[in-house]
């Protein structure tokens, strides 16, 4: 029930654009790969069953060349916006069918419908916008170490260590609902690094890390249940004037925290100084500058975000904020760095804004990967190098499964139905809830992927 032989077009092979044609390979897409750097092309055809050529993405001959007017999505992911856009206006003009721009400038981005609409662009990614808002989410939901937003903000998912003295340790997920009155679901669990989706019989152990489902409330209810101290982060201290830390200081000023940047590049502390009035900025070292603070000053810190270039020096910073007990640290991190097996020992978050893209990108091209007329993709958020999914369907087709109870239609192993949100209602899915058309329904995967959601009913 797939279309045969998508096409998908990238020009930029760097870890974006390197991320992005690894998965939509492995999904079953003909992909083909632009870029100026002869060795970068060279690496990524001795890496990937992908097409490759050398050349400007920009160029008509390169992309008539490389087939760009057949490309079912387009996706230009250059370090340069001037030039990303410029290929999706050739590409569009060509013939491809969807268009994808990575636009970074902050004056471009907020151009994004115009482009849109005059360029016949699909979409626009700004890779640090989107980090930043990451992390934003991960400071106003602090006990979590990811925290994602599904169904407009309705739904949240959220990962969570579960430490000594957690209320539901020895529970089953049973007893969690029905005598903890907990209304919120949890999809997966992590213990000693294998991944399953639980079932009512099986028990919360100390060290799990849970992904757990329900409204913002429902959740922040549970919390308290679990004898967990929610605390609200007020006073933040960022490593780096990268434009990851413009966006990030921008959000958290209009939310009411007080934000001090630390950045040792004088003409870049003074850009930022000017662009966000309200925030403090000191041009320093980032470590000397928290190894000179008191405790006090520590105190009354309540997060360390790490946001330079070198994944060593953030990783390192946030290992010394965590000695210290500044209560929430968040790293910028490659995804694929090798650093990552150390962070794992900490309680530090990690954001990679090569996969926040690859995610957004990936979820819009799986939804034209399934056939036409069947339930579209709004989102997907993959965690733990993609051996665990979260993706959001909206039902607009009459299918076999709609009005029938959920425990009725032998949901496969491997999936679960996270939620489901019908009306702007959050549903928490039980046996006897049922799907309608229009609902938008999230669903749970381990190791597997899914292209419609009909596919995770045995006999449907």
């Amino acid at each position: 029930m797939k279309k045969k032989n998508v096409k998908i077009c990238v020009v930029g092979g760097g870890k974006i654009g390197s991320e992005i044609a690894a998965q939509l390979t492995d999904n079953g897409c003909e992909v083909t790969v632009i870029d100026t750097n002869l060795d970068l092309i060279n690496k990524i055809s001795n890496a990937m069953d992908v097409i490759c050529y050398q050349g400007n993405g920009a160029s008509l001959t390169i992309l008539q060349d490389a087939g760009a007017a057949e490309a079912d999505i387009f996706i230009a992911v250059t370090g340069s916006d001037e030039l990303n856009i410029l290929s999706c206006l050739t590409a569009h003009s060509l013939g491809a069918k969807n268009t994808i721009a990575r636009v970074r400038n902050a004056e471009y981005a907020v151009q994004s419908e115009f482009y849109m609409e005059k360029f016949g662009l699909a979409m626009t990614i700004n890779p640090d916008f989107t980090a930043a808002r990451e992390i934003e989410r991960l400071l106003h939901f602090p006990q979590a170490t990811k925290i994602e937003l599904f169904g407009k903000g309705r739904c949240e998912l959220a990962e969570m260590k579960i430490e000594h003295g957690n209320a539901i340790i020895g529970k089953t997920l049973f007893e969690i609902n029905q005598k903890m009155k907990m209304n919120i679901l949890i999809c997966a669990i992590v213990r000693d690094k294998n991944i399953f989706i639980p079932n009512g019989d099986d028990i919360v152990k100390e060290g799990d890390v849970l992904y757990i489902t329900g409204s913002p409330k429902a959740i922040n209810e549970s919390l308290e249940k679990m004898n967990i101290k929610v605390r609200r982060i007020s006073s933040v201290l960022i490593a780096g004037a990268s434009r990851i830390g413009f966006y990030l200081s921008k959000m958290l000023e209009k939310d009411g925290v007080n934000v001090t940047v630390v950045e040792k590049v004088h003409s870049k502390a003074a850009e930022l100084a000017g662009n966000v009035p309200g925030v403090s900025v000191m041009c320093s070292d980032a470590m000397e500058y928290f190894e000179s603070m008191s405790e006090a000053d520590i105190k009354n810190t309540d997060a360390f975000v790490t946001l330079t270039n070198n994944d060593e020096y953030n990783l390192i910073a946030g290992m010394l904020a965590e000695k210290r007990n500044v209560y929430k640290v968040v790293t910028k991190m490659n995804s694929h760095s090798a650093l990552k097996e150390l962070q794992m020992n900490t309680k530090i978050c990690s954001v990679s804004k090569e996969s926040a893209v690859t995610d957004i990108i990936i979820g819009y091209s799986r939804s034209l990967l399934a056939a036409e007329n069947f339930d579209a993709i709004s989102s997907l958020y993959r965690l733990m190098d993609g051996k665990l999914e979260f993706v959001e369907f909206k039902v607009t087709s009459d299918e076999a499964y709609l009005g029938k109870l959920i425990k009725e239609l032998q949901v496969k192993k491997g999936y679960i139905i996270a939620s489901i949100i019908r009306n702007r209602r959050l549903i928490v899915p039980r046996g006897d809830d049922v799907i309608e058309k229009g609902d938008s329904v999230l669903v749970c995967t381990v190791n597997k992927s899914i292209l419609r959601l009909q596919d995770i009913f045995a006999g449907v």
